[in-house]
């Protein structure tokens, strides 16, 4: 995003002294524990699932994302136990109608049970806004999943990112979002069965480099 543009994140400024000493220590170990946050399927994982008071509140932090104009081009819904079933149904349909077999439409079902908590990522994009491009409120959209699933993290819980077929669904997308907004994926999160790892060894160097 250019750097010209004026701060428009907040209408106020709020200007805040540095951190104290006992902060910075506190904000090392936050930075060190974000620093051991990975993704973990579904089968690792297991009750408790965060609260809904937990999830208001990695909703919150999710609203620090990077948003000109404060379009607030994301909401998340959350599927409450109850709801599973129903969920269930639209995913088996959802199969059925792209000729799967039986078998996979029961495997489909399934995953609607899948996740101790389980939220949809509505987005809403609103083309031909002036200064605000498609693909900065896209940023916008995956800042705020970033910040929901590190929120999650520091809380003690672990969190995946789903996307597949289910979300291009048109009755799964009816069902969550107005005529304006796109399901984007969905996310799980609950308590970890096993140490989370990564799948290959990070590359920090590559992630950031000087200006040639």
């Amino acid at each position: 995003m250019p750097m010209s543009r004026p701060a428009t994140e907040s209408a106020t400024p709020q200007f805040v002294p540095s951190l104290r000493a006992d902060m910075r220590d506190d904000a090392h170990d936050a930075l060190a524990f974000l620093g051991q946050r990975y993704s973990v399927g579904p089968k690792y994982l297991t009750l408790p699932a965060p609260s809904p008071r937990e999830l208001q509140q990695a909703a919150a932090v999710a609203l620090r994302a990077p948003d000109h104009q404060q379009l607030r081009p994301f909401r998340f819904v959350r599927v409450a136990d109850a709801q599973r079933e129903r969920l269930a149904g639209l995913f088996a349909r959802d199969a059925a109608r792209r000729g799967h077999a039986a078998a996979e439409v029961e495997r489909a079902r399934e995953r609607a049970h899948n996740g101790p908590a389980l939220l949809a990522v509505v987005g809403h994009v609103r083309p031909n806004v002036e200064d605000v491009p498609d693909h900065e409120q896209w940023v916008c959209i995956g800042a705020g999943i970033m910040n929901l699933l590190n929120a999650l993290h520091l809380m003690g819980y672990v969190a995946k990112v789903l996307s597949g077929a289910s979300v291009r669904d048109p009755d799964i997308q009816a069902a969550f979002c107005c005529s304006d907004e796109t399901l984007v994926a969905w996310v799980l999160a609950g308590t970890p069965t096993c140490l989370a790892h990564p799948k290959r060894p990070d590359d920090a160097q590559a992630a950031l480099s000087d200006w040639a």
